[in-house]
């Protein structure tokens, strides 16, 4: 138990030790104990919309440079887009599905609705307004037919209404 003890002291020492040495370091390009990963799936089914999740780096990716990193994270699907000491951002295209938990504004049988994303990224109809794509200016109509992706209902609804007024 006590060797168990040392060993963790040694480890937090190496931890501190690099953090300040990374710290210290700004121009040293590899992943510190502080850098922060974002991960970010691009979802490009209808009108392109971004989900970013934010981590701390873990122990398993500290001290890697950019090559190693973009190795590391196209095995996860991932490209590596951005790379500093300070933030990691990766990219994954999702193509055949929309984001879960969100809502769409798209068109159904020539009507502006509203569609909810269930966890299968497939949409479900939540209602259909009397609101007629031709009505719309080109760039609207052109979201519409694609589909454009809200984080919730109000925000969705806010557009219609945008568009009616």
């Amino acid at each position: 138990m006590e060797r168990n003890k040392v060993s963790q002291q040694n480890e937090n020492l190496l931890h501190e030790e690099l953090a300040e040495n990374t710290a210290k370091l700004p121009e040293l390009n590899v992943i510190g104990p502080n850098t922060e990963i974002v991960y970010r799936e691009r979802y490009v089914k209808g009108v392109e919309y971004n989900r970013d999740v934010v981590e701390g780096a873990t122990a398993e990716v500290v001290g890697m440079t950019k090559e190693e990193a973009e190795e590391y994270f196209k095995n996860k699907g991932y490209l590596v887009i951005d790379f500093s000491n300070e933030r990691v951002l990766l990219v994954k295209d999702i193509k055949d599905k929309w984001p879960s938990g969100c809502f769409v504004v798209k068109e159904k049988d020539g009507f502006v609705a509203i569609f909810e994303v269930d966890e299968n990224g497939e949409l479900k109809l939540v209602k259909v307004t009397e609101l007629k794509v031709t009505d719309l200016p080109d760039t609207d109509r052109e979201e519409v037919i694609k589909g454009k992706v809200y984080e919730s209902l109000e925000d969705a609804n806010e557009l219609i209404e945008e568009y009616t007024s």
